[in-house]
């Protein structure tokens, strides 16, 4: 089955003002398919709530992923701290950076 994973980046920005938020906690979230395609994006204030937002928890985002997959897909989360080693992962973004090199 087709993979997309997701993941958060920190932005070290956030106020703490929006409930759940802290300080420097605002995330940018990143939907990426195994075919190097980026299909969505989202900014959250903590990584918990862009689980939710990127659809890990929730069926936000799900719409553009069964476009893209109409024949079913699967998403896994993946911690900033393990993107450097993720071999799916690695293996997407360099699709991705071949077609963005490409163009």
């Amino acid at each position: 089955m087709a993979k997309i994973y997701l993941y958060c980046l920190a932005m070290n920005s956030g106020s703490g003002i929006v409930h759940g938020s802290t300080v420097g906690g605002d995330v940018a979230g990143f939907a990426l398919a195994e075919d190097g395609n980026v299909l969505a994006n989202h900014c959250s204030s903590s990584v918990e709530f862009s689980k939710h937002d990127m659809g890990l928890t929730s069926d936000w985002k799900h719409d553009e992923y069964k476009e893209h997959y109409p024949d079913g897909y699967e998403v896994e989360w993946i911690d900033e701290s393990a993107l450097d080693t993720h071999a799916g992962f690695q293996d997407a973004f360099a699709k991705n950076q071949a077609v963005k090199e490409a163009d």
